[in-house]
């Protein structure tokens, strides 16, 4: 792939109108635990590495005006962990070339995950196909690239099939009554996104049972497909036996099961903005987003809004955002009551919450920040009032209670068949807070130390254990048993050292202790029951 780059970088090169450019990195990252899991004998450990291009074509105009461009994003080897883990070497010890065998089990080959194409059209930029998405401090679009995060890796990173346009309102409106033209950094935009042409599951809204004769209190015609009057289809909710082989060759035209949504946004974002007679950095934006499925009837609401400043050494930054609506989708187990007299017992209220805000002092050598974190958990879903949502994978914090406690104990709760549920190490049904002081011994090296305590948002009494001191908004919380004594979930300390060598390589070691409580029952997912547990981690990275 990489000569397929170099032959397009020659043939474009002898046209002066285009410059082709290549962008990415090579990452390897060490991870060892010392006390992990509950059958853990001695230190733990892997090596993940990860190699990203992301070739770029700029057409200009005879003035050196960039005027469209093309973008692509391929992972070759996507946080494939050193060495043979296919079982490929019949002996282990005279064993050759590796495999490539991702973080996740899964093999790991070219992996296109990213291509669009971005124009100018007088009145604003357009970019259409698989693009990245990224919103404020990336909550809940987060766009995963390069090594933005204090402690940890990004892993997965937002991607949408989409159309957007973005637009300088005021420019335009000087630009048409003839006015002096103010760059003004006010930009606004819309975007379509299409989510899933084709569900895997099938939403039906009802059951079926074999073998109902007409006249039968249960009988459902809709369950006999050749009016025979004797039902002949079986199945719940919904229909989970849907595959690639099974589905019509008519499928890309059903568009009942389609989820689109509709992207609204405006923000300013000035670099060097007047404050109090003094420049500093401010960006402040709201973007709302409707997504709808018309087969479920869903129709939820995404508000979120971001704010920016830094001036005088004062850091200030947050996201709040909230999800709204009505949907049938979260067909999952144990996120209905099939006893629910209800028409549709799937069918849901949505009411998730989730923020982020830092404050504190920054300067080139020193930086002391102090930020705070929410996401809203839902203690039963099986209710008609779904409350419940991680953050962002790529939102980062920490790296023992999230990306490892409650990624491992809400993975083995929920199963494989509700994967959307997962905390995937992000903040998870939890507030927290993390001051982390940052120093820069120069230009390329920096010292980080972080602490980071949590407390449970609405424990569920399966993933975060119950307390007889559980309140939820005012009332006590309503739990099947209370095995917890603690208050907290559990606390951590991070450090990290991080240079950059050559200007390309960058190094960094991190490092971790973390104590959790009793609100994990940790015997019931393979972890460590004292609650005690390590990390050191490091990476390698060469950026071009």
């Amino acid at each position: 792939m990489i000569f397929l780059f170099g032959l397009l970088s020659t043939a474009f090169a002898a046209d002066d109108d285009f410059e082709f450019s290549l962008e990415g990195y090579y990452r390897v990252r060490g991870y060892s635990f010392l006390d992990l899991y509950a059958d853990q004998e001695g230190p733990g450990s892997f090596v993940a590495q990860r190699l990203r291009l992301q070739p770029q074509l700029d057409y200009k105009d005879p003035k050196g005006v960039s005027k469209a461009k093309f973008f692509m994003m391929a992972d070759v080897i996507d946080d494939v962990v050193w060495g043979d883990n296919q079982s490929l070497a019949s002996t282990s010890v005279f064993a050759g070339d590796p495999s490539n065998t991702g973080m996740d089990g899964s093999v790991s080959g070219i992996n296109i995950k990213r291509a669009w194409m971005e124009f100018d059209a007088k009145l604003g930029t357009v970019r259409v196909g698989r693009m990245e998405s990224h919103w404020g401090m990336g909550l809940l679009a987060n766009h995963g690239n390069g090594f933005d995060d204090n402690f940890g890796e990004n892993h997965t990173g937002a991607t949408f099939d989409r159309i957007f346009f973005a637009t300088k309102p005021i420019t335009v409106v000087q630009t048409i009554l003839k006015q002096e033209v103010q760059d003004i950094p006010f930009f606004m935009g819309y975007a379509f996104d299409r989510l899933v042409e084709d569900p895997l599951i099938q939403y039906k809204g009802y059951t079926c049972e074999e073998g109902i004769a007409d006249g039968d209190p249960d009988f459902d015609a809709r369950c006999d497909s050749n009016g025979d009057g004797l039902t002949d289809m079986e199945h719940s909710y919904t229909d989970e036996s849907r595959t690639e082989a099974n589905r019509g060759s008519d499928w890309t035209f059903d568009n009942a099961d389609d989820v689109t949504e509709h992207v609204f946004f405006g923000i300013y974002s000035g670099k060097e903005t007047p404050i109090f007679g003094t420049d500093g950095e401010l960006t402040a934006g709201f973007y709302a987003i409707n997504r709808t499925q018309q087969e479920t009837a869903s129709n939820v609401w995404i508000y979120d809004a971001y704010f920016r400043l830094l001036w005088n050494r004062l850091y200030l930054e947050g996201e709040y955002l909230t999800i709204t609506g009505e949907s049938s989708a979260i067909a999952l187990p144990g996120a209905y009551d099939p006893s629910s007299e209800a028409t549709d017992p799937l069918k849901k209220t949505v009411d998730i919450v989730g923020y982020s805000a830092r404050m504190g002092y920054k300067d080139d050598k020193l930086s002391a920040v102090l930020e705070t974190g929410y996401a809203s958990g839902d203690d039963n879903v099986a209710d008609d009032v779904f409350t419940g949502r991680p953050l962002s994978p790529d939102f980062t914090v920490g790296l023992i209670i999230y990306d490892q406690v409650l990624a491992q104990a809400s993975s083995k709760a929920w199963g494989s068949t509700a994967e959307a549920l997962w905390s995937n190490g992000s903040v998870y049904n939890s507030r927290y807070l993390h001051p982390v002081v940052n120093y820069s011994l120069n230009k390329d090296t920096q010292i980080l130390v972080g602490y980071l305590h949590v407390w449970p948002d609405r424990p569920d009494g399966a993933i975060i254990q119950c307390s007889e001191d559980d309140m939820v908004n005012g009332e006590a919380l309503d739990c099947a048993t209370y095995g917890a004594t603690a208050a907290d979930i559990g606390w951590e300390i991070d450090f990290a050292f991080k240079t950059r060598i050559h200007n390309h390589v960058l190094f960094s070691l991190e490092g971790g202790f973390a104590q959790v409580t009793d609100r994990i029952k940790l015997s019931n997912v393979g972890l460590n029951e004292n609650g005690s547990f390590s990390t050191l981690q490091t990476r390698f990275a060469y950026e071009f």
